[in-house]
């Protein structure tokens, strides 16, 4: 069996530093959705993390990074109101004095990997479309519900409790022949450098 680590990147003991003084490595690192949560919890400091990661790699190590493509917005036709929720559910987290998450598209994690982690190859990246159920909108409508009675005051509370309602509303009628496709998320490999660099090289799609 493995073990739980809990510590904090960016504390006053930063974990990397702590697992590199302890001299760990590993073959293989996943950062599930990490980037995209820093912002609520270490914000300003997403270009640090990749580097981080690198250091715990043990060469020829692998760094699978999975991310949210941020959505637009705005977007055609029923694919709108997914926009439109994304909107005022950050705004209600924003109101109940909470920061939102920050999604970071697969071409800032590209950027990072080949302009700033010479220790790293970036191998293959794989997109994989999101196709919005009712109960994936609903979803995100609730985390704006549950910040309402967080709001500096109860009318503006039931103001927006009131425009959510009409969002849940709308999204109903927009998916009730089918889901909506919008976005992705994506799978970005990378590997650690070798001592002795292998030949041939593989390509990832431009995002």
């Amino acid at each position: 069996l493995g073990e739980i680590l809990i510590g904090n990147w960016f504390g006053r003991e930063p974990l990397d530093e702590v697992l590199a003084a302890q001299q760990k490595q590993y073959d293989t690192i996943i950062m599930d959705y990490l980037i995209g949560a820093m912002d609520g919890f270490s914000p300003y400091k997403q270009d640090l993390i990749i580097p981080k990661m690198a250091k715990l790699l043990k060469p020829g190590g692998r760094l699978y990074i999975i991310g949210l493509d941020p959505i637009p917005d705005t977007a055609k036709g029923d694919a709108n109101i997914i926009c439109k929720v994304r909107k005022v559910r950050d705004a209600c987290i924003l109101l109940a004095g909470h920061k939102t998450y920050r999604e970071y598209p697969g071409r800032w994690v590209q950027r990072q990997i080949k302009q700033h982690n010479p220790d790293l190859d970036l191998l293959e990246t794989r997109v994989f479309p999101i196709n919005y159920k009712h109960s994936d909108i609903v979803r995100q409508i609730n985390v704006a519900r549950n910040k309402l009675e967080l709001f500096p005051t109860k009318e503006l509370a039931d103001e927006m409790k009131a425009v959510l309602d009409s969002l849940e509303e709308q999204s109903r009628k927009a998916t009730e022949q089918k889901g909506i496709r919008l976005g992705h998320d994506y799978l970005i490999s990378a590997e650690k450098k070798r001592d002795n660099p292998k030949t041939g090289s593989e390509q990832e799609p431009e995002l």
